[in-house]
């Protein structure tokens, strides 16, 4: 039976960053992957759902060249090669992730699917394998929903919907989560008749409600149909035509889509490991231990916040806690994301409405809109609008951005609430004209006028001279 220092299971982005770390600390280390490294990022995520939101961009671009003062005579786009050119794209990236270019950086790479048959080892296939720590990277899969005839019909999830040969005709999007929201701005603009259906009220439920709304808005605007409080009573399909009974209508289109939520991959017989779990996934401590203090679980099998990024700083976590006799805790603190719609929703820290219900008075937002930016108007971006909840001392608690480019832009913020600089700070610097920028800078300088206004000592010089 082969031995290691440390078996990590699952080659997605957890897995990749742990696996290089440990073997820079020295482990032998290997990675048992099912299908193919890269796991969803690459090759269902992240890396094919950009790509495709891309190519939406230039086309709708293309097709609107009237607003930047050009003229053309009808353009005819043809879009049968995009999903072509999305799954090229993947290719392209899983070069760098093979599994021999992890076997020339020195990790062992084990096909199969892994089962625990004790504390201390796995099966793979018909092979045993032993390690002194393992660590937990199998991901998450797609959360369909139970509806009467489903298991009949031929749906689409992130898994398949790439590999899709041409784009359809109408396409049903079941789910307003990230997923859902980015497929439907891509497809509608790529020519498919697209019904957003919510199984609540609104979208985004995650993100700031003013914002989200506003996003919905402009969503509507370029075509799509949106239906809130939705309740799905069965779906049928015959021939080229799914139908779906949704609250009293029926709905018809060539494709449906669920994005439905994530539902993490835990059938590893953990049991026989004694690691803790629930449907929620696996149960971890602060430094991402299981139940069992060998066995460590990262990435969207262990946390709910399930993006590449905190899967990534898990997987620095896990590894520096195996490496290294210092302990690190997993911070979640001053985490974001961003939806990557057009325009793009951006989110750290609290929401507006979740700043001021924890700190009431003690909280002020600071808002202002694209519209308000001479880049706004130079590049016809003037949807949108940023938030930042800040305390009375300056200290960042939240920001929301809804708007072009917001993906970038909130990471000026993301650095001040990290390393805790009051937001006056960043009103000090010189910022470059024209940018978005702007849309910080300005806020940032209210609070500072505020700051000073407020200054007990300068509100006495006032009275005094006066």
């Amino acid at each position: 039976m082969e031995k290691f220092d440390v078996i990590i299971i699952g080659g997605g982005p957890a897995g990749l960053v742990a696996s290089k770390l440990l073997v820079a600390f020295g482990k032998k280390t290997a990675i048992v992957e099912r299908h193919k490294l890269g796991g969803d990022c690459t090759h269902t995520g992240c890396v094919p759902s950009k790509t495709l939101l891309k190519s939406a961009a230039a086309y709708y671009h293309a097709k609107n060249l009237h607003q930047y003062g050009l003229h053309s005579n009808e353009l005819e786009i043809d879009t049968s090669k995009v999903l072509s050119h999305v799954r090229s794209v993947v290719d392209e990236i899983y070069l760098h992730e093979t599994p021999e270019v992890f076997e020339k950086a020195g990790v062992s790479i084990i096909k199969g699917e892994a089962k625990f048959k004790s504390s201390n080892q796995i099966s793979v296939g018909y092979k045993s394998y032993q390690a002194d720590k393992f660590i937990v990277a199998t991901g998450s899969s797609p959360s369909v929903p139970h509806i009467d005839g489903i298991e009949d019909i031929d749906y689409l999830t992130n898994e398949n919907i790439f590999l899709q040969e041409s784009i359809p005709k109408s396409l049903i999007v079941i789910g307003t989560g990230a997923i859902g929201v980015e497929m439907a701005t891509a497809f509608n603009r790529l020519g498919s008749q697209v019904t957003l259906i919510s199984r609540s009220k609104g979208i985004l439920k995650q993100n700031d409600e003013e914002l989200s709304e506003i996003l919905l808005q402009e969503l509507q605007k370029e075509g799509i149909t949106f239906i809130n409080n939705a309740s799905m009573k069965k779906v049928t399909q015959s021939d080229s035509q799914i139908s779906l009974h949704v609250n009293e209508q029926i709905i018809s289109s060539e494709k449906i889509l669920f994005a439905t939520g994530r539902s993490a991959n835990t059938d590893l017989d953990l049991e026989k490991a004694g690691v803790d779990f629930d449907k929620k996934g696996i149960k971890v401590n602060p430094y991402l231990q299981t139940s069992n203090p060998n066995i460590y679980a990262i990435g969207d099998v262990s946390t709910k916040y399930k993006f590449t990024h905190i899967a990534e700083q898990n997987a620095i976590v896990a590894g520096s806690n195996i490496g290294l006799p210092i302990k690190k805790k997993a911070n979640y603190d001053h985490i974001g994301w961003c939806i990557y719609s057009e325009p793009e929703l951006a989110q750290i820290g609290l929401t507006e409405q979740e700043a001021k219900a924890q700190y009431g008075d003690n909280v002020k937002v600071y808002k202002m809109e694209y519209k308000n930016t001479d880049r706004g108007y130079t590049d016809k971006e003037k949807t949108g609008m940023i938030k930042v909840s800040v305390l009375k001392n300056g200290k960042i608690v939240g920001a929301s951005i809804l708007g072009t480019r917001a993906g970038e832009l909130i990471h000026q913020l993301q650095f001040a609430k990290t390393f805790n600089l009051s937001f006056d700070k960043l009103s000090k610097m010189v910022y470059i004209y024209p940018t978005f920028a702007d849309l910080i800078k300005q806020p940032s300088k209210k609070f500072y006028i505020d700051k000073l206004l407020n200054n007990p000592f300068l509100k006495l010089l006032k009275k005094i001279t006066k």
